[in-house]
């Protein structure tokens, strides 16, 4: 069997796929083989290569809405793709494509349709990505994050499966971390998603402070545009170890208390597979303002609370990131509800489900 996985352009796209991909090779690892379709602008080519999954890469950017130059070029780019990836699709024969998100997915799916080749989707968020609401009327499954938003729509058959996370290995005790860091504080993780956050960072440096003063001590993720700006504001001061990207943030997950980040839909089920309460402050001009409904669903289901960013958002995070920790009855009741809402066990269920569909067509 020969699979197609689509994804790319950020984290939030390319982990969901790996996981399901891994999963794909434990449940038929004698008689398959993949090929993962990427782009060059993220570290999807670096992570087949760790896993040993052929990459084919694809020069595809975003269609602006308005007329430009950067249009006319995007146009072409997704012809040229096309072209490539059903190149492929008539010597190789792949029996489905797996499409996880970014506009590399375009052309796959593309290609696929006009092949007459089975797809999946994976949509994360609850406000449905453009190119998932364009061909999720063909797709044999659209696999679902969270429950679509508002009152957005999905052609096709959907399923709630969460979206995908990696299994951790080792535990908390088992996880190396800097030099001065002391397992016995209380710990806080400021994150900002594979991209950073430097508007939010900004907003934070008033909470820090704060937070520091009252014992607790600070992994802060900056990401690399405002690494510098954050380092030099915080200073020499002890307690907060500020990095501009951490390789792997689970072992930073399993020693924080409460997670402060943005609302992306990985960054989400990430928190909640470790089972830790969070204040979410969405992107504000994330696509279709995506990010504020999915902080919105963790409020609801209990493990989050959503903060919108302004002037004053650093020190209601400080006071809501203290209270959570200090309330024991509200720290306990986030963590149940986080517990209760983790997506393990989201990537095999994608991957069964799609092997049993290749199975009853076979």
């Amino acid at each position: 069997m020969h699979i197609v996985i689509a994804a790319g352009g950020t984290g939030g796209h390319v982990f969901p796929a790996l996981s399901v991909a891994v999963e794909l090779r434990a449940e038929r690892n004698r008689d398959l083989s993949l090929l993962w379709v990427g782009t060059e602008r993220y570290r999807e080519e670096e992570l087949c290569k760790e896993h040993r999954i052929p990459f084919m890469s694809l020069d595809v950017r975003g269609i602006a809405r308005a007329l430009s130059p950067q249009t006319l070029f995007a146009a072409t780019s997704f012809a040229a793709a096309s072209l490539k990836v059903r190149a492929h699709f008539r010597r190789a024969r792949p029996d489905a494509v797996l499409a996880f998100g970014g506009y590399v997915c375009a052309p796959v799916l593309a290609a696929a349709r006009l092949s007459g080749i089975p797809y999946f989707l994976q949509e994360q968020n609850t406000v449905p990505g453009l190119v998932n609401r364009i061909f999720a009327g063909g797709a044999a499954y659209t696999f679902l994050g969270f429950p679509i938003a508002g009152t957005w729509r999905l052609k096709g058959e959907t399923v709630l499966t969460r979206t995908p996370v990696r299994g951790v290995v080792g535990t908390y005790e088992d996880f190396e971390y800097p030099r001065g860091f002391d397992r016995t504080k209380p710990t806080i993780l400021i994150c900002g998603g594979s991209q950073g956050a430097a508007s939010m960072n900004k907003e934070l440096l008033s909470a820090v402070g704060k937070i520091l003063d009252r014992g607790y001590q600070v992994v802060w993720q900056t990401g690399t545009v405002s690494f510098h700006e954050v380092k030099a504001s915080v200073g020499s001061r002890g307690g907060v170890f500020i990095f501009d990207l951490l390789p792997d943030l689970y072992p930073y997950y399993a020693a924080a208390k409460l997670v402060i980040g943005r609302a992306g839909s990985s960054t989400i089920n990430e928190i909640a597979y470790f089972g830790r309460p969070c204040i979410l402050i969405p992107l504000p001009w994330s696509a279709e303002n995506h990010q504020w409904w999915n902080a919105g669903y963790a409020e609801e289901r209990g493990w989050a609370v959503r903060v919108d960013q302004n002037k004053k958002c650093g020190e209601r995070t400080a006071n809501l990131a203290i209270d959570i920790i200090e309330n024991g009855e509200r720290y306990e009741r986030m963590s149940r509800c986080a517990v209760d809402n983790t997506p393990a066990g989201a990537a095999a269920d994608i991957a069964r489900r799609v092997l049993a569909y290749q199975e009853k067509r076979a």
